[in-house]
């Protein structure tokens, strides 16, 4: 069962909230009341990781700056490269397009990775670590932070095995902090959307920052009523500063009596709770065009372009990008810029008596590649099969450009003789070069040599695949180790990632025994053939297929008819738009396949919304009965063809149909649809109509399973040599009953040490944390672990995680606190902090000399000392630091922090009295019936709930939420009734302070072997 609908619970408390507060709105006393349901949560920690709407739409976010910026950078690396033939007049930004011309699998593929480095950049939102975002003027450390991820990148490429993957990660990291520099630090402000050459760039020394004892902002509107007065609120426009984010791991002191009307920038904005406590009122950033998320507002187009430009030049810059670590190759790589041409398909066949077990499913898989681009534009240029058996019996069988000749051709292969060995298949090579166009070629045999079996035993390190290895080794080819059941998934795969390409998945679908012996399925005209692939039925004899004018199995043309045990496909090149029927007319079971060439297809992603407000993508399986919000990006929609509708089929066959809400996007066409997600399986289909009204429908290969258990990521450490890190994820139970789950891990270089497999009871809804050990070896430059999570007792894996960590040669220097003297907890963040003061020692260790020992604000470091390894810091501060950093970073730029953290301070403004004797004795009456209030309300919600609304949602199948984007779309609620007392909030507390004041060779474990070659 499906359900796509709000929380209707939670709506309805919301609504009630509302209604009381309308009742004493008068009374702005009541909005502080709410601000403890709202201040929590949506804190905003730099541009919108993705796009908002309603009133927000205008505002620039972290994909849109990161999407664009790729597209430029990898065009210009495609007009450098001269790697397609472009007009001049074709701007930079669409030779992606261009580039990959018909092989729309090809540009697919390419949007992948773009989004891969885009959820990586997202991600990075959610730390709160100052130095990702360059806030609390840790400027200098956010540069340490590019700069190693530029040497990891580095090696990375460098080594015999790049992992691409990784360097995506690291990529996306580096850029998150490039963008932020320029929303949240005062560089715009003294240079406008201009890129700072220097930042994040190998040996560059940075501007000053400002000095820990500088005030660098006066007080201005936080509340963002005011929409000017933030805009000359700095004080100073020689050093680069940051503002202070209320929840980051770096504070400035608290403010005492004397610091009037002026402090260190804050961060700013709605989302900056403590604003004004430890900082000047207000703030510097520019993430937004609204004033009240944002007191630099008429800053954001500057710091969007200057982060944009910026991004280009990390990427492609020819003196200072990336490029230069990665070089041509591997940053094609990393974008998927394979160029791909249209190619002969050669098939060079083994027929002698050993393949007589395999002879079909090769023929099988030949066919399906024919089939699939049969009379499309990305059809061979021609076919060619060859078949060999021994040194002197091999045989050209054919070459056409006719697929379906061929197709009859691999049908009448048999088997004969016995001798098989690899330099048999090498003859059968030299004879197909006779007649190819040589781009691709295939060859099929069986693995064992028949001269060398009998010796197999004796000769275990000389087999008859060492030859494949040479040749994949001095062509730059690959071999790989498959089953037999396993050809026609790869061959497909291969064709795919080698050749123009532009298959879609119209419909899968199971018909039972039970069900109807008639399907109908839409074939619009953007599709350039139909396939349909039925597993189930023993003949064409049982099969129809019917288009608008009439059984096309029994039409002339180009339809392809053929059958293998169990099995039939039919092909319609060019086909007639409009409704098709599929019918069965003898009672099997079937399972059937629908696939077409079209440019027109869809990825899609799952994501919930965290703590902050925002969406990102779930990792791993979802959870069942929780909701999500399903993203889909539509590639290659003609201008007046639409998408209108997203189609969910669970496993019983239950179909669910809901309208999609598009989303503006500069690229490609992006829809969404919020929903609870309450079956354990579902298949997504969506819908549309062509230029000519013909309704279209595309299905995604890929299905989704819903489980009761989470697992995600709590923590990870760098990786080093010869050094042990740990690795935590948090596993949850999400069910309704205590259960036993077991964690299991692995990784690809055995560097896993101590415990590696987890039993864990856990009761419902409640959690457990899994921590294990890795140890950095300099045998490897990365180390890939999985952990899987099953029930005690079953094999059948309910989540699995992997991650690549990358292994840093470098020795990192260390920092342990070895004394902590003094104690803040309940001390008073205002004046009386000066009075409480603590000291603490630490001690640093390093190989490398080391560049700075620094402590965050308010923090006094003795580095006197510092001038061997191991040396010992003294450090000291007031209670009005009572949590601060020392940090120590050597000339590698590897860097370690040690946490000195007091205690919780209480902070009392006590010196901004706002409310009179009168009107606090009023504040705690209202609250007294405001209290009363709200608990009638929550159990009125609950009692409706449990006898009212829950029996509707069960019985509800389909239940639309197509509301107004400003009201649904969750990426940010502007305009919910908590932002808006929230604002309300803020604008009555600044009043009141104001006031106050190549080739592939496949090689097959049962005997099967596929190379590819291309010229």
């Amino acid at each position: 069962m499906f359900m796509c609908s709000r929380n209707i619970m939670q709506t309805f408390l919301i609504d009630r909230w509302m209604t009381v507060a309308k009742q004493i709105e008068t009374m702005a006393v009541y909005q502080k009341l709410l601000l403890i349901l709202i201040i929590i949560i949506y804190p905003s920690d730099g541009f919108p990781p993705d796009a908002l709407t309603g009133s927000a739409s205008y505002a620039k976010h972290h994909a849109e700056i990161t999407r664009i910026s790729i597209h430029v950078a990898v065009g210009k690396f495609i007009k450098e490269n001269n790697l397609t033939v472009a007009d001049d007049s074709i701007d930079v930004i669409n030779l992606v397009d261009v580039f990959f011309g018909n092989d729309t699998d090809g540009l697919q593929e390419f949007s992948r990775r773009e989004e891969e480095i885009i959820q990586h950049v997202k991600n990075q939102e959610r730390s709160d670590t100052a130095y990702i975002h360059c806030n609390s003027e840790q400027i200098q450390l956010a540069n340490t932070h590019i700069l190693q991820r530029r040497k990891q990148i580095e090696q990375l490429a460098q080594s015999s095995e790049p992992d691409l993957p990784l360097i995506r990660e690291m990529i996306g990291l580096c850029l998150y902090t490039i963008q932020a520099f320029y929303s949240g630090t005062n560089w715009v402000e003294m240079n406008g959307d201009t890129v700072y050459r220097d930042f994040g760039v190998p040996n560059k020394t940075l501007m000053a920052v400002a000095d820990a004892t500088v005030d660098t902002c006066s007080d201005c509107d936080n509340s963002g009523s005011d929409t000017t007065s933030c805009k000359n609120n700095l004080l100073i426009n020689n050093a680069l500063t940051s503002g202070y984010q209320t929840g980051h791991d770096i504070q400035p002191p608290y403010k005492t009596i004397g610091d009037i009307d002026k402090g260190k920038c804050g961060f700013g904005g709605s989302s900056d709770t403590e604003n004004g406590q430890r900082t000047a009122i207000g703030g510097i950033n520019k993430d937004r065009p609204d004033s009240k998320y944002s007191p630099h507002h008429h800053l954001h187009y500057q710091a969007f372009f200057a982060a944009r430009k910026a991004t280009e030049q990390f990427l492609i810059d020819p003196e200072i990008g990336i490029i230069n670590e990665l070089q041509n190759h591997i940053f094609a790589e990393v974008f998927n810029l394979k160029e791909k041409h249209k190619a002969s398909f050669a098939f060079v066949i083994d027929d002698t008596g050993s393949m007589g077990n395999n002879i079909a499913q090769v023929q099988d898989a030949c066919v399906d590649i024919i089939t699939d681009v049969l009379d499309s534009p990305n059809e061979p240029i021609d076919y060619i099969l060859v078949t060999f058996n021994d040194p002197v019996e091999h045989e050209h069988r054919l070459t056409t450009e006719n697929g379906l000749e061929m197709i009859e051709k691999l049908e009448s292969l048999g088997v004969f003789g016995g001798g098989d060995c690899p330099e048999y298949a090498v003859s059968g090579l030299k004879e197909v070069k006779i007649y190819i166009n040589l781009e691709t070629l295939y060859i099929l045999h069986d693995d064992l040599c028949g001269k060398r079996r009998k010796r197999e035993t004796e000769l275990k390190n000389v087999t008859g695949s060492d030859v494949y290895y040479e040749i994949a080794e001095a062509t730059g080819g690959k071999v790989y180790q498959i089953s037999t059941s396993e050809i026609a998934d790869v061959m497909k795969d291969i064709t795919k990632e080698l050749l123009p390409s532009a298959t879609a998945v119209v419909r899968v679908f199971n018909l039972d025994t039970t069900a109807d012996h008639f399907v109908n399925f839409s074939v619009d005209n953007m599709i350039t053939n139909i396939k349909v692939t039925i597993i189930g039925a023993a003949s064409t004899a049982e099969v129809d297929v019917e288009s608008p004018l009439g059984s096309v199995l029994t039409s002339a043309g180009t339809n392809v008819l053929y059958e293998s045990p169990n099995k039939v496909v039919v092909t319609v090149a060019s086909p007639t738009p409009g409704m098709y029927t599929l019918s069965r007319k003898v009672n099997r079971h079937w399972s059937v396949n629908i696939t077409a060439q079209s440019a027109i297809d869809f990825d899609y992603t799952i994501r919930e919304e965290a703590d902050d407000g925002y969406l990102y993508t779930v990792v791993g399986h979802p959870i069942i009965g929780q909701t999500y919000t399903i993203f889909l990006t539509v590639y290659n929609i003609p201008e007046n063809a639409t998408v209108t509708t997203i189609l969910l089929t669970e496993s019983s066959g239950s179909e669910n149909l809901f309208t999609l809400t598009k989303i503006t996007s500069d690229f490609y066409s992006t829809y969404f649809c919020s929903a609870s997600l309450i079956s354990e399986f579902y298949q997504i289909s969506i819908y549309g109509t062509d230029d000519n009204g013909t309704t279209w429908m595309r299905t995604s290969p890929n299905t989704i399973s819903l489980v009761n258990v989470k697992l995600a990521l709590s923590s990870t450490q760098d990786l080093y040599v010869n050094m042990v890190g740990n690795v935590s994820y948090l596993l949850e139970n999400k069910g309704t009953t205590n259960e036993t789950f077991t964690a299991r891990l692995t990784d690809n270089r055995g560097l896993l040490t101590g415990q590696t497999n987890f039993e864990e009871t856990i009761a419902s809804n409640e959690s457990t944390e899994i921590v294990f050990q890795l140890q950095g070896s300099s045998s490897f430059s990365t180390v890939t672990y999985t952990i899987s999570v099953t029930r005690s007792g079953s094999a059948n894996t309910l989540q699995k995680q992997s991650k690549t960590l990358y292994i840093s040669r470098d020795i990192p220097p260390m920092c342990s606190v070895d004394t902590l003297n003094g104690q803040c907890d309940n001390n008073y963040g205002n004046g009386s902090c000066l009075d409480s003061s603590w000291t603490g020692q630490a001690t640093i260790t390093f190989t490398t000399d080391l560049q700075s020992v620094t402590g965050s604000n308010g923090m006094n470091v003795d580095t006197s000392s510092v001038l061997s390894s191991p040396s010992v810091v003294t450090v000291g501060g007031t209670c009005c630091t009572p949590s601060t950093y020392l940090t120590i970073i050597d000339k590698n730029n590897n860097f370690v922090r040690c946490h000195f953290f007091l205690g919780d301070v209480i902070y009392i403004d006590d010196s901004k009295s706002v409310l009179s004797t009168a009107e606090q004795i009023a504040v705690g009456v209202i609250a007294g019936i405001v209290v009363v209030c709200l608990l009638a309300t929550v159990t009125f919600v609950i009692v409706v709930y449990r006898k009212g609304v829950k029996p509707k949602l069960n019985a509800m199948k389909v239940d639309n939420l197509n509301r107004e984007a400003v009201k649904t779309f969750p990426m940010k609620k502007e305009n919910s009734s908590k932002q808006l007392f929230y604002d309300d909030f803020m604008t009555l507390k600044y009043d009141c302070k104001v006031n106050h004041h190549e080739i592939l060779i496949f090689h097959m474990t049962l005997n099967l072997k596929v190379i590819f070659n291309k010229a």
